[in-house]
């Protein structure tokens, strides 16, 4: 297929997480076709997706990182409002260092007691009965205080508490804990290491010594860890001088290189007056011995997307193939139905602005289905995995938990009215809902009251101060909801 290029001056695309110049459309690859979503579904009208469904009786398990189960129980933190920066730019508040969390266990009848303390935050994972985190600590060097993150792992009551050198826990594959090093002065940069869940010790994987930007956590197997590394070349023009391999290495710590992309490709599909920033990827999927990723740029003082294309590699690195040349969103869907497989994502076109049902289909194997309109949201989440609010209206959490198509409605609009949900009013934000995690037929989820502040923002990124927050419980085979905890 053709590539037709054209590049509109001064105008751009403008969502939370994205910017983007408009471009044509260009699909490459004999095997690949754009067809726009169908619309026909009646469910489509209220979710602005299909098939939907609020039968739950087939959902798969979601990969959880605040709540984790152990022996029938569920383990979560209990946060207060003095763990919590009061107010933030995109209304993301950080953690305050050293502040104690209550740990609350829910056993298999409900019932939430607390069994101990606990000092981390963000992810919490549990491995053959001890739990794995982060937290950060605040220690003084050369005279002046610094905040450093640290991971660490201890027993389910809190105590026995055991450091790691890693700053971040990036995921669980069994018993195996995959964490990053770096990220202060002094480090050798950004690493990898992983941490043996059956005996407790920290493994080297990269040390990210003479890597520029360190080693890039994407994804991780339980036979391999998947990162991408820059590669400087010499260059006399505009181009910023550094290629993307992605490559994997084995827990023993042999490294294969993947798949290239050079800055060169990006400039041919796009244009090099989009790419500021060097290539990075920020989705990358696993799927049965297929990797699928995209690589992009970006630019602005605020680092927002540029636009990238998107590519399926074999993992033993064969087969690289360029599935869409011009993708407006960093975020991607596949569908696969052993016969039929699509990707979804935003195409950049030539229109000067993105539809509400932008989400296009390329068919990657097979032919288009037309039963299926896959949409992305405001707030999305496609990342825990594949889930998201539907903030134009609805406020229902939706959830896209594989490759089927079909969207589950955890929480539908119906019961969101009841709690009082409502993140948008006269299109201002006024709440949110995170930390949605779904486990043991149970729905987690936090919402968070939202005041805009000018203190707290930056030119047109705007900040919020943090109001209520209300942690929900809400059991799926009944339906009942309870408010566990609120601060």
């Amino acid at each position: 297929m053709g590539t037709e290029k054209t590049l509109k001056k001064g105008r751009s695309i403008h969502g939370r997480f994205l910017a983007a110049m408009l471009l044509a459309a260009c699909v490459s690859g004999s095997q690949s076709q754009t067809v726009l979503a169908s619309d026909g579904n009646t469910e489509t009208g209220r979710y602005g997706c299909s098939p939907v469904t609020e039968d739950l009786s087939m959902l798969p398990a979601m990969e959880n990182r605040v709540y984790a189960e152990w022996e029938g129980s569920i383990y979560y933190r209990q946060y207060s409002g003095e763990d919590m920066d009061e107010g933030g730019l995109w209304a993301y508040f950080e953690p305050v260092p050293g502040t104690a969390k209550e740990l609350m266990c829910m056993g298999p009848d409900g019932t939430v007691t607390q069994v101990g303390v606990d000092y981390g935050c963000d992810g919490l994972f549990i491995v053959n009965g001890r739990i794995y985190s982060q937290k950060y600590e605040q220690t003084r060097e050369n005279g002046r205080q610094v905040t450093r993150a640290v991971v660490y792992s201890c027993d389910l009551d809190g105590s026995n508490v055991k450091k790691y050198s890693a700053r971040r826990l990036y995921a669980v594959k069994g018993d195996k804990i995959i964490c990053g090093t770096g990220g202060y002065a002094g480090d050798d940069g950004y690493g990898i290491t992983w941490i043996d869940g059956r005996n407790g010790e920290e493994h080297v994987l990269i040390s990210g010594k003479g890597l520029y930007h360190g080693a890039q956590y994407l994804g991780a197997t339980e036979e391999e860890v998947f990162l991408y590394k820059l590669i400087k070349y010499e260059t006399e023009g505009r181009e910023p001088p550094y290629n993307l391999t992605l490559y994997s290495v084995d827990y023993k710590g042999n490294c294969k290189d993947l798949a290239t992309v050079t800055a060169q490709a990006y400039v041919d599909c796009l244009t090099d007056d989009l790419m500021q920033d060097p290539l990075y990827i920020p989705c990358f999927r696993i799927w049965g011995d297929d990797l699928y990723f995209s690589v992009g740029s970006a630019n602005g003082n605020a680092h927002m997307y540029s636009g990238g294309m998107i590519y399926r590699v074999k993992k033993d690195g064969s087969g690289l193939t360029r599935l869409v040349d011009a993708s407006a969103t960093e975020e991607f869907y596949l569908y696969d139905d052993g016969t039929n497989s699509a990707l979804f994502c935003r195409l950049l076109d030539e229109r000067a602005y993105l539809s509400e049902d932008g989400m296009q289909q390329v068919v990657l194997q097979g032919k288009a289905v037309d039963d299926i309109v896959v949409r992305d949201a405001d707030q999305t989440y496609f990342d825990r995995p594949h889930s998201y609010v539907a903030a134009d209206g609805a406020d229902a959490i939706l959830f896209y938990p594989d490759t089927s198509g079909v969207c589950y409605v955890l929480l539908s609009e119906k019961e969101s009215k009841k709690l009082g949900l409502r993140t948008h009013v006269d299109g201002h934000l006024k709440q949110q809902i995170e930390d949605i995690e779904y486990l043991d037929g149970k729905l987690f989820f936090t919402v968070t009251d939202l005041t805009y502040s000018e203190k707290y923002s930056i030119g047109w990124r705007d900040g919020y101060v943090r109001g209520r927050s209300v942690c929900y419980c809400k059991d799926m085979e009944s339906g009942k909801i309870r408010a566990l905890y609120e601060y």
